[in-house]
């Protein structure tokens, strides 16, 4: 004899709730796009002492990731995936989008955080297409800094790093704290044609992602840092 059990709404009630908890316990990635030298740092740091002040979170429980910096780690480092990265792409131009999927794919499965902020990812129309597979078991935002060419250029003309360290500083600091010489960064060098192809290849990325995506948080290149932190965390309490 075959026995139909119906689910009581008891039951019903009992796995929306598990199914909510399991979504809240969920890594929380926080996207920051915008054009070369837009202030995704800037934005970065400021959420990240948003959540440590106001939420009480520790330095454990936050990860910065730069993907432009996971790329000039692979090459430095000369891995398999950096080789391909040597390969296929040209200082200051931006890498293949299979091997920044794989890349970041790997860099999120070492990471035990419980908000990852994630700077430069996705900007191109197949790592936005590519998005949603690839965060599947995590929650997620965009936060896009929308910066004018000319604030950019002015930006960058006095910026400059630690040779020695990589600390970002401007010119007139002279030299870095830890004794290193101050230079530009060679992407800086070639920032005009690094514009170029954010025009070209990420501007219409972020048009889909804000079209087609949840959770789109759009600025001013010239918003305060602290503003949008608060504005963005007030937003996905429910994330923390």
């Amino acid at each position: 004899m075959l026995y139909v059990i119906k689910a009581s709404n008891v039951n019903l009630k009992l796995l929306q709730v598990l199914n909510k908890e399991k979504k809240m316990n969920k890594k929380f990635v926080i996207s920051l796009i915008g054009a070369p030298a837009s202030g995704k740092g800037y934005i970065a740091s400021s959420l990240i002492s948003e959540l440590k002040n106001t939420y009480a979170y520790k330095n454990e429980d936050i990860a910065d990731v730069s993907v432009g910096e996971m790329i000039r780690r692979e090459k430095r480092e000369n891995t398999p995936l950096g080789q391909k990265l040597a390969a296929n792409m040209k200082e200051g131009g931006l890498a293949p989008d299979e091997i920044i999927n794989e890349m970041l794919i790997n860099e999120l499965k070492t990471i035990n955080a419980k908000v990852i902020v994630l700077d430069g990812y996705p900007r191109t129309i197949g790592q936005v297409r590519a998005y949603g597979k690839l965060m599947s078991d995590y929650n997620t935002a965009v936060v896009f800094r929308d910066t004018p060419k000319d604030l950019i250029m002015e930006r960058v003309k006095d910026r400059r790093i630690c040779e020695k360290c990589g600390m970002a500083h401007v010119v007139s600091d002279g030299v870095c704290s830890c004794g290193g010489k101050l230079i530009k960064r060679k992407d800086d060098e070639v920032l005009p044609e690094r514009l170029e192809e954010y025009e070209k290849m990420t501007k219409p990325a972020v048009i889909e992602l804000k079209e087609n995506g949840k959770n789109f948080f759009w600025y001013e290149g010239t918003a305060e840092g602290e503003t949008i932190a608060k504005e963005f965390f007030e937003s996905n309490k429910k994330y923390l």
